[in-house]
């Protein structure tokens, strides 16, 4: 999902030629693995001009206020957000505090552009959640630049996010710098876990649907939270898990049957374990214990 555009040649001054547009641009659906672009602006022409910016890279939709924007956020968890900062209603620094309390969306970039800023706004802003501010008018290398910037970050921390959350040796500690950077994100991934840990410990099976109720997500809500945190879809992130839960068992308890722990796991039958753990692994679970009990 990369959101990726050519920087434009330099204008003969610092004011983008807007695009003169009629009406409010509309929403473009873009391919399937399209980054997920939603502009909040309630000038017809900024919107149509920063849309154009991203149009071969993203699905782009747009929102002429704070409040039409926080609810197309929540429906379609986009992986970048930016908005003006000022617009009737709710602004965009409201957006951003919006954001940043929900679970669903507070792990998506933000970018506010707005005509004026000083030192203090420009603070007032971080603190309410934005990532990076630009001042109008911005060159369009300006903007694309810093939104590959952020959208780079946020694949770096999917990497580290899948590793931290589903390869840990038991007694280990979340990297420091992790901890401190994304709180909100971790948190998130450990109630996941414990959500998937309880439905196996009830019924041995993991329901992607349910755990999104558990939740308070819709399944598309859950499915795109999911896989901007790790690069996985959320059938695959619980495959991940349940592994590792098994993993853990088989550390723990040596002499219990394989075919107990696949079970115990959430596993149908012990050739899907088994083709699960290989894939996950690299190994059988019988070659895994006997790596570590013999």
């Amino acid at each position: 999902n990369r959101c990726r555009q050519q920087a434009m040649p330099p204008a003969e001054s610092n004011t983008p030629l807007l695009p003169k547009v009629a009406e409010a641009p509309t929403d473009s659906t873009g391919k399937e693995n399209d980054c997920r672009l939603l502009v909040i602006e309630d000038n017809c022409d900024i919107a149509a001009y920063i849309g154009s910016l991203f149009a071969d890279h993203c699905a782009i939709f747009y929102a002429d206020n704070g409040k039409e924007g926080l609810k197309k956020a929540l429906d379609l968890v986009p992986d970048l957000i930016i908005t003006d900062l000022m617009m009737p209603g709710m602004d965009g620094l409201e957006v951003c505090r919006q954001v940043r309390r929900n679970e669903i969306i507070n792990h998506i970039p933000i970018i506010v552009v707005t005509a004026k800023i000083t030192e203090e706004e420009r603070i007032e802003g971080i603190e309410a959640g934005a990532d990076a501010y630009l001042s109008k008018p911005f060159s369009a290398e300006e903007l694309t630049t810093r939104a590959e910037q952020l959208l780079a970050g946020r694949r770096l921390l999917q990497e580290k996010f899948a590793k931290v959350s589903v390869e840990l040796k038991k007694g280990e500690e979340h990297p420091a710098e992790l901890t401190k950077e994304r709180e909100a994100d971790l948190r998130f991934l450990a109630k996941v876990t414990s959500v998937v840990h309880a439905q196996l410990s009830r019924n041995k099976n993991a329901d992607v649907s349910a755990i999104a109720s558990s939740m308070c997500m819709s399944p598309r809500q859950f499915h795109r939270k999911i896989n901007a945190l790790t690069g996985y879809s959320p059938s695959v992130y619980i495959q991940h898990l349940k592994i590792k839960r098994a993993c853990n068992m088989l550390d723990k308890y040596p002499k219990m049957g394989l075919g107990d722990v696949a079970e115990q796991c959430g596993f149908d039958s012990y050739p899907n374990f088994v083709r699960a753990f290989k894939s996950v692994r690299g190994e059988t679970p019988s070659d895994y214990r006997k790596q570590y009990y013999t």
